[in-house]
């Protein structure tokens, strides 16, 4: 009897699936303008603002993780993954709002077909995170949906090291040619490596996915 009345004063289990399903909304759609500046040469200025919202709305998502995380004492997933899950999401909004500045700062306006393919596995890779996502509330039963998903964007992660390195390349074969002087390399060379930071971050995300999947197989 009295365990009974003491589970009926315990909190209900508590399911942070649905907030971070809002996290990884917001970084698809911060992706997805970062695309239209480096692809389409969209309005710097306007998209900032549009990504700058967004990641406003990516804060307050991750506020939410970490105010119910903490007042939660029985969840699907251990507190500490929840919260490091939460940081790595609201980390990846923050770093496509730095690109997205950067590329406003520097002025660039053109961008090559390595960096192209950078902000398209951007996008894949935030595709596959919303995708992800919900399965978190299924952990054990779908732990193969998973382990796959996160494995192509590991493949995407790979595939954007291979546009990184022939980017800069190409990029220190323009310097030496004359085509471009130190300054714009250095601003281009910037932009290269926050495009790839972003990426790297999306894989960072799989694999804590994967971690906490990896422990209720």
């Amino acid at each position: 009897m009295a365990l009974n009345v003491f589970r009926h004063l315990m909190p209900p289990e508590a399911s942070f699936t649905a907030l971070f399903c809002e996290q990884a909304e917001c970084i698809l759609a911060a992706a997805k303008a970062l695309r239209t500046m480096i692809v389409d040469g969209g309005d710097a200025g306007r998209l900032v603002a549009e990504i700058r919202n967004i990641e406003k709305a990516g804060d307050t998502a991750a506020r939410k993780v970490f105010v119910a995380a903490n007042r939660t004492f029985n969840a699907p997933i251990d507190r500490e993954d929840i919260l490091a899950l939460a940081h790595v999401l609201d980390d990846a909004v923050d770093l496509i709002e730095d690109t997205a500045k950067g590329i406003a700062r520097y002025a660039v306006h053109e961008f090559p077909p390595e960096m192209h393919a950078m902000a398209e596995a951007v996008v894949g890779c935030a595709e596959r995170l919303r995708k992800v996502m919900p399965y978190l509330d299924s952990l054990t039963r779908d732990h193969r949906k998973i382990f796959a998903i996160c494995h192509e964007i590991g493949l995407i992660e790979g595939r954007a090291d291979e546009s990184f390195d022939q980017g800069l390349t190409n990029l220190r074969a323009r310097l030496r040619a004359g085509e471009i002087d130190t300054i714009a390399y250095l601003d281009r060379k910037e932009l290269y490596e926050l495009v790839e930071d972003v990426v790297d971050k999306c894989d960072d995300i799989a694999n804590s996915i994967q971690s906490i999947t990896a422990k209720h197989v």
